[in-house]
């Protein structure tokens, strides 16, 4: 007799890491990688907190400038450094 399949978990991504999916999905989008410039803006269901940690943790980053648009926006701009 077969030996039944072992369940493994499956963990499901925090809503932090959605809210980063769909944002590095726009930044990553042809045109924006070409322009090297996006707007991109909280959506109602997604946590205040994770917006803000996101906002945080972007200032932090070199060769990016973050300028508030409206409530809940932010245009994101970036240099690529040269090598």
């Amino acid at each position: 007799m077969a030996k039944p399949a072992k369940k493994t978990a499956v963990r499901q991504p925090s809503s932090y890491e959605l809210m980063g999916a769909r944002i590095q999905k726009i930044i990553n989008s042809p045109k924006a990688q070409q322009a090297r410039d996006v707007t991109v803006h909280r959506l109602p269901d997604e946590p205040a907190a994770d917006w803000a940690r996101f906002l945080e943790e972007v200032a932090e980053a070199e060769n990016v400038k973050v300028q508030h648009v409206g409530g809940d926006g932010v245009r994101l701009t970036w240099t690529v450094p040269a090598e």
